[in-house]
């Protein structure tokens, strides 16, 4: 009876989790498409870019921890959050990068 429970909440933390992680997605791709629809297709680069670079860093800090938190509750779907957090990663150091050599990036200033 007891290996039952425990399963049982087991299960309830992965359904938990994988709704989190639905909603945490959904805020990622939430956060680049709503930019896109505000504003004229000839400025949706640069705001992307700009977005990504600011408030984006937020979505992409709590992306990272939700996936790092799946690799430990959802133990069936690893594939998929070692790739969401190579996702994670890069874009983080793409902004470091970016930040680093601001003055560089002709895709910002020009």
């Amino acid at each position: 009876m007891r290996e039952d429970n425990a399963s049982a909440a087991d299960e309830r933390w992965i359904k938990t989790y994988r709704w989190f992680f639905y909603l945490s997605l959904a805020e990622v791709i939430l956060f680049f498409v709503v930019p896109a629809l505000g504003f004229p297709i000839d400025y949706v680069p640069y705001v992307l870019a700009i977005a990504a670079l600011t408030l984006g860093l937020l979505v992409a800090v709590f992306f990272l921890i939700v996936n790092l938190c799946g690799i430990l509750i959802d133990r069936s779907r690893r594939r998929l959050h070692l790739m969401m957090i190579a996702f994670s990663t890069t874009w983080l150091l793409w902004a470091v990068v970016t930040w680093s050599y601001i003055e560089h990036m002709g895709y910002l200033l020009g």
